[in-house]
């Protein structure tokens, strides 16, 4: 990272807590690669200060934030425009700000798709089944939905919720998906539920693993712990590929930063920030 001088521009990342956040380290390691004079900081922020926080953005002129849990949709009533993707997926995690004109979008759908690309695994054409449908599966639904996925299948402890989710679909992509298992497999198998995730590590979303054979790939939004007990179970199952959330969290900042910035990273960045972020 560059050293801090009277022109270093802000960036930065709201949420509540943000303690053990990564985004920082990506973010700042892209604004070295690329020789940029921005630096990149968590802002912790309390539901009761959005408001607030959000102005601040204003006031200091910071050029961009991103935005993580509880703020992705109560920040879009601060902003004076929302990007078409971002309503569709109801959440914004990225804030742009120019001249004090305040935009926010939404890279999380373009991150994940990106981060199953990178393994070699295919979308388009393909049979789905997504587990959970909360704000985290609402937006690759869509997503996946416009690509051209041959079916998505969402299941739900709670029905009404993927229903919900279903009509949803149907009504803004043109696109019906099933609310039930009516496949004997799946080509691509999905976690966007919390189950797994620290500090309730022994949790897993399904008990019935059937529908995954050796052509299935599996993947789980969840990057801590790096293996979940979903992703070993699918593994036990035969599964061809398991793919945790790490590649996710980096692709969607590297769209995020492109954003931020007008830089487009290169093909190899996101090899590189695995090696020189995260060690891997």
């Amino acid at each position: 990272m560059r050293e801090v001088d009277g022109h270093t521009k802000l960036l930065g990342l709201m949420g509540y807590p943000v303690e053990h956040t990564y985004s920082p380290g990506i973010h700042n390691y892209l604004s070295g690669r690329y020789r940029q004079n921005y630096v990149y900081m968590p802002l912790d922020v309390r539901p009761d200060c959005l408001g607030e926080a959000v102005a601040g953005l204003r006031a200091l002129s910071f050029c961009g934030v991103n935005v993580t849990a509880p703020h992705k949709v109560e920040v879009m009533k601060y902003l004076d425009k929302i990007d078409g993707a971002a309503l569709l997926y109801g959440a914004v995690n990225t804030i742009k700000n120019e001249a004090g004109f305040l935009t926010g979008y939404n890279t999380d759908a373009d991150g994940f798709y990106l981060s199953l690309l990178v393994e070699g695994v295919e979308i388009i054409g393909k049979d789905i089944l997504i587990l959970g449908a909360g704000g985290a599966a609402r937006p690759i639904c869509v997503k996946f939905a416009k690509l051209g996925a041959k079916s998505i299948t969402i299941l739900n402890r709670t029905q009404n919720h993927a229903d919900e989710l279903a009509q949803f679909i149907e009504k803004n992509c043109g696109y019906t998906m099933l609310t039930c298992r009516e496949h004997s497999r799946y080509d691509v198998v999905i976690n966007t539920t919390s189950a797994g995730m620290e500090p309730n590590i022994d949790s897993c979303p399904i008990d019935d693993f059937s529908f995954i054979d050796g052509a299935t790939a599996v993947a789980d939004m969840i990057y801590n712990p790096a293996q979940t007990v979903f992703l070993r179970r699918a593994k036990e199952h035969g599964a061809r590929c398991v793919v945790n959330g790490l590649g996710m969290l980096i692709y969607q900042a590297i769209v995020a930063y492109e954003i931020f910035t007008g830089i487009k990273a290169e093909p190899d960045t996101f090899s590189d920030i695995k090696k020189e972020v995260f060690g891997l």
